[in-house]
């Protein structure tokens, strides 16, 4: 199809989605502008004069809302400054009308931002957070709950399985108890530990079977459904299997007729004479089944078995059901232990989350759930912001049957008639894609896009649904979106990732002119080698010459050739103009991140080519994380030889393994007190370092340790020059999660490193803003992303046995799921092997939705890979089921790293012609500097700290000098204590906690006194006029390090602690906490303006926009004088500090 009937197409499929006058349900391609689309409705239900509040946007993620925010806001605001003739051209493109009113347009950027609460686009878990906290008590929660991070989720429930298999451990009685005792006689070790957090990944589930069913249910309820009786218990049929049959002389006697007859004979009896010394259901299991488990055909050979007692081969028929109903009660019996030991562990969550206040994100879909079917739905509706009329879903595939049943019950009047009153226009907007639906993990549920759509047709009427598909792609060239129609539609694929009578979609091109390329090349076997007998190498070392391994090298030396200057290799930009290929615009994606992941990142680095790292980083396992967790821990203990051997080593020591062996193999006591000793300049100047942080770890929080570290003290300046700019996002997780840890939890730097270890912290980085760099990443997080230039190398593996869950699902009654621990063939019932081959095929359909995500992310060129280990290759792989589709369209071609080797090859790349060579290399001349050593750079001074560096603000006031500066200090420093944690507790009970604080710390001080402490901190705190500076915007004890700049002065380096911050809309208000005696604005210490002058420059680049007001803070009378601005910037200019 030629581009223009593409185009015209196009316009006409998103000019009918985007119609706010109907409800739409939009079937979308990869690339066909969804979120256009979804914009362009918005803002059309805008110009309808449609009020922002009643506009509800659903999006599957944060970064997503954002980005349709965007667009809508980048629209209404650039509306504001076109022309009249401009203006109506945009709004007759947009509408397919004319005469608009252009006032009212340009109104709409102004109105859409002042409206309470904002233009509504969101996730669903934000929109239930913001419905529950207008409806806490109705929905049965604490009214002012918050959400509780993934982080912080993991460590909860590691709290309560701790708690709670130490009470069963404990407690063997118990049902928990009894519960553990029969799991762990089934697993491993390691399978327990699998197990448990295989179940807890499910809990949302799992709570909701539990939920619906009284105690002892679900034990009933998964006997009925394996077909049991309430009598077929373990008990009554180990009975029936062992005794129900021949007497044991009868067992007796056939055993001695079979040891008398042939060898196969001979083993059964065996058999019988093992089931006679131990009545075991196992041992007779045999006797009657096979290896596969299956029925014998006959008890022994012919004439044996003719001289045996009739019960005996009877058996053959009375046991094989009694083993099936076995089977099954066992199962039972393990899935209910199973599920009674998650069970305590899950109340015992749930239990601590009640206690911190929190919900998880399945919480706010339940609960929201609860909250809409038991009130009227259309009360909450129009107690939030007086109605939605209007509802638009984004990524539909992706949501939840429990999400489904929320949008049901926010639509369900929408489609009810008007009643006796004037017609309401209310309408439904969903968009998805069925064959994007990759997100199973999340509770998503693709074959619902289809069955929901059926849903509301029936709801709305004839016709008052109106269904659009997108069928044009804005991202790939035609013949990529050929290949990909050919893939699926061979052998009917497409079966697998679209549901029900839904046909394949095929994709049309809006770059129709653009070039594509599509190349296959043969799969890296892997080469005879001996393997490695070298004991250095690690255990689970790659080798250089695995298949992995030699594919991520002609991958990077391939991308290294293409991006040189006068490679020859082009793209084409926004403008359809040929240019060079840069690392930017290529993607490498992977199903998992596994050996050829690392090994792909490590090729690129290895041979020059810029790449971006890990999209994922798991901190614990990142090497910056180590060695700042190792520092921590030196810190705490300098004993602690290992660790301060990781610090020395590291970045942050500086000293390599040369240096260790001059003071370690012969040292006498520990290793720090072995670099003490040391005479080596360099070992001390890197010794007083560490004596330093020491010190800084004893009286800092972990963040303030932390930022100190890394900050003043250089720490990541020289983690970054050893790591790369990778290594800034872990480290700035790092720094968020201990800022985090001490805002809830008491400030301790041994609390904080234990926390920090038991969790699997990770952060997910943004790599579309990364810059010019290949991107290494999964097809998951590459939802919605796109490259020039696609690499798919992870291509053989299959889903199997191996992914097979611990956990199944059963369709019971009702349509509860009940959830079943399965083992194997041998052991699980006839409806468990059903669910888990239903498993498999939802895992192999979801494998190739992923295959058809991978494949729309190219734009120009798709590169189709693989190497395989020792098995052959799966059938169903991804590679074997695009070259079966493909390969007949394609030519064999000499493959661009060797001409004696072929590729498949469709289509070509752009051409551009090679640049001259002279543009490559022209005739300059040197400059001076080319040949010179760099001049040696004066070491910088350390930095100052504004309250300490001034000999000034240091010293004591008269009032505070009772006895001794000792004792001085010492109610400085309690006053400062009640100062930062007062503010954090109830009012009421702010009193005894600073009694009780000062009864424990204050014991240098009698009883009057801390008594007078504690009413001068109260009195404080209560004071309305200061009442900003501890209100739940404000923090205290911020640690600051950073430079500041004077205008007519050399800049400072500063590291400091405010006392206390507050962010306000307008303001931010700091603090100095001073005991001494008040003074006026004029009489206050030029030392004094100037501390507080060098914090409010130090922090006023985090904050524009915003005024910085100082003030210092008498705490004998509950007094506070501001320093205004024009004094502060006096102080910063004329004081020289050193």
């Amino acid at each position: 199809m030629s581009a223009g009937r593409s185009s015209s197409r196009s316009s006409l499929s998103q000019a009918a989605a985007s119609d706010p006058s109907v409800s739409v349900w939009v079937s979308a391609n990869a690339g066909s502008g969804k979120t256009h689309v979804l914009a362009h409705r918005v803002i059309r239900l805008l110009l309808n004069n449609v009020e922002p509040g009643k506009i509800l946007c659903l999006t599957f993620t944060k970064a997503a809302a954002a980005n349709m925010a965007r667009r809508v806001f980048d629209i209404l605001s650039g509306w504001t400054s076109f022309d009249d003739e401009t203006l109506q051209q945009a709004l007759s493109d947009m509408t397919g009308r004319t005469g608009h009113d252009l006032a009212f347009a340009r109104t709409l950027f102004a109105r859409t931002i002042e409206t309470p609460g904002g233009l509504k686009v969101q996730t669903i878990h934000a929109f239930c957070e913001r419905l529950l906290h207008m409806f806490p008590f109705e929905a049965n929660i604490a009214a002012g709950f918050s959400v509780i991070e993934t982080d912080a989720q993991e460590e909860l429930l590691q709290r309560a399985r701790e708690d709670v298999l130490a009470l069963a451990i404990d407690a063997p009685d118990s049902v928990a108890g009894r519960a553990l005792h029969l799991i762990t006689g089934l697993t491993s070790e390691a399978k327990f530990d699998q197990l448990l957090k295989g179940g807890l990944a499910k809990h949302a589930a799992i709570e909701a079977v539990l939920g619906r069913l009284q105690e002892g249910g679900y034990r009933a309820r998964l006997a009925q459904e394996l077909g049991l009786r309430p009598s077929e218990t373990i008990e009554a049929l180990d009975a029936e299997i062992t005794e129900g049959g021949p007497s044991k002389k009868d067992w007796a006697t056939a055993a001695e007729i079979l040891e008398a007859s042939s060898a196969s004979d001979q083993k059964q009896a065996g058999r019988i004479r093992a089931f006679l010394a131990v009545s075991s259901v196992e041992i007779l299991r045999a006797t009657v089944l096979t290896d596969k488990g299956e029925p014998r055909k006959t008890f022994a050979t012919k004439a044996a078995q003719a001289r045996l007692d009739p019960t005996i081969v009877d058996e053959l028929e009375r046991l094989p059901p009694l083993l099936e109903k076995h089977k099954a009660a066992r199962c039972v019996e393990r899935s209910a232990a199973l599920l009674e030991l998650l069970n305590a562990i899950l109340l015992r969550y749930r239990h601590l989350k009640t206690a911190h206040g929190k919900l998880d994100f399945a919480d706010l879909i339940e609960r929201t759930m609860m909250l809409l079917d038991r009130s009227s739905a259309a009360w909450v509706l129009y107690k939030l912001d007086n109605g939605i009329d209007h509802v638009l879903v984004d990524e539909a595939q992706d949501t939840s049957p429990e999400q489904w049943h929320i949008l049901q019950r926010l639509t369900e009047e929408f489609f009810a008639g008007s009643g006796g009153g004037a017609p309401r226009l209310r309408t439904l907007f969903v968009v998805g894609d069925e064959k994007q639906s990759i997100f199973s993990f999340q509770g998503a549920r693709p074959e619902l896009f289809a069955g929901m759509r059926r849903h509301f047709e029936d709801r709305a009427g004839p016709g008052e649904l109106r269904p659009v598909p997108l069928t044009v792609s804005y991202r790939s060239a035609s013949l990529v979106l050929e290949q990909v129609d050919r893939t699926f539609m061979a052998s009917d694929a497409y079966r697998s990732v679209v549901s029900g009578d839904d046909g394949w979609l095929r994709h049309e091109a809006y770059k129709a002119q653009l070039p594509g390329l599509v190349e296959i090349w043969d799969v890296i076997e892997p080469v005879e080698v001996e393997a490695p007998t070298s004991w250095l190498l690690p255990v689970d070392a790659v080798r250089e010459d695995a298949p992995e391994v030699r594919l991520a090298q002609r991958i990077a030396n391939l991308i290294r050739d293409w991006i040189r200057p006068g490679s020859g290799e082009f793209v084409h930009d926004g403008s359809g103009a040929p240019r060079q290929v840069n690392a930017g615009d290529i993607i490498i994606l992977v199903r998992r991140r596994n050996n050829f992941f690392d090994a792909m990142i490590r090729s690129l680095k290895a041979a020059g080519v810029p790449v971006a790292g890990a999209d994922v980083l798991k901190l614990t396992d990142h090497i910056a994380v180590m060695d700042l967790m190792a520092v921590g821990r030196f810190a705490l203990l300098p004993q602690d030889d290992l660790s301060l051997a990781c610090v020395l080593t590291s970045p942050l020591g500086g000293l390599d393994d040369d240096d260790l062996l001059q003071f370690a193999p012969q040292r006498a006591g520990s290793l720090y007190e072995a670099l003490q000793a040391s005479p080596d300049p360099k070992h001390r100047q890197v010794a007083a370092r560490l004596a330093r942080w020491i010190a800084l770890a004893a009286e800092m929080t972990p963040f303030g340790f932390y930022a100190h570290l890394l900050g003043a003290d250089g720490g990541r300046r020289d983690l970054l020059l050893r790591l790369g700019g990778e290594a800034n996002d872990a480290i700035d997780e790092f720094l968020n999660r201990a800022l985090a840890h001490e805002k809830s939890q008491p400030p301790s730097l041994s609390a904080f490193l234990h926390t920090f270890a038991a969790t699997e912290a990770t952060v997910k980085r943004d790599l579309e803003a990364a810059g010019e760099v290949v991107r290494v990443m999964t097809v998951h997080a590459a939802k919605g992303l796109e490259g020039k230039i696609v690499f798919l190398p992870d291509t053989t593996g299959a889903p199997g046995s191996y992914f097979d869950p611990d956990i199944v699902f059963i369709a019971g009654e009702d349509d509860l799921a009940l959830p079943v621990w399965r083992r194997n063939r041998d052991e699980d019932p006839p409806a468990v092997e059903a669910a888990k081959g239903q498993s498999r095929l939802e895992q192999q359909n979801e494998y190739l939705r992923l295959l058809y995500v991978a494949m729309t992310r190219a734009e120009e060129r798709l590169y189709i890979c693989g190497y395989r280990g020792l098995q052959k290759l799966n059938d169903d792989c991804w590679y074997q089921v695009a070259r079966r589709a493909l390969e007949a369209g394609m030519d064999s071609v000499p493959a661009p790293w060797n001409d004696g080797e072929q590729v498949l090859r469709a289509g070509s790349t752009a051409t551009g012609g090679r640049l001259p060579e002279a543009s490559l290399s022209r005739d300059r001349a040197e400059p001076d500097w080319l040949r010179q050593a760099a001049p040696q750079e004066r070491a910088p001074l350390p930095p100052i700290s504004p309250s300490r560096a001034l000999a000034a603000a240091d010293q004591l006031e008269p009032s505070v000098r009772d006895n001794s500066s000792a004792v001085a200090l010492v109610v400085g420093t309690l006053m400062h204590g009640l100062l930062q944690y007062l503010p954090d507790l109830a009012p009421s009970l702010r009193a005894a906690a600073a009694r009780r604080f000062l009864a424990a710390r204050g014991r240098a001080l009698v009883p009057d006194e801390q008594e007078r402490l504690a009413s001068q901190a109260l009195a404080l705190i209560d004071n309305p006029a200061l009442a900003a500076l501890f209100g739940p915007q404000s923090r205290a004890e911020v640690t600051i390090a950073g430079k500041v700049r004077r205008p007519s002065a050399a800049p400072l380096d500063i590291a400091g602690r405010i006392d206390r911050l507050a962010v306000l809309d307008a303001d931010v208000l700091i603090a100095d906490f001073k005991t001494g005696m008040p003074k006026a604005l004029a009489d206050l210490p030029p030392a004094y303006v100037t501390q507080m002058a060098l914090y409010a420059a130090a922090i006023a680049p985090l904050y524009p926009g915003k005024t910085i007001r100082p003030f210092i803070v008498w705490t004998a009378s509950a007094q506070a004088v501001e320093i205004p601005a024009e004094r502060l910037v006096l102080a910063l200019e004329a004081t020289i500090i050193r």
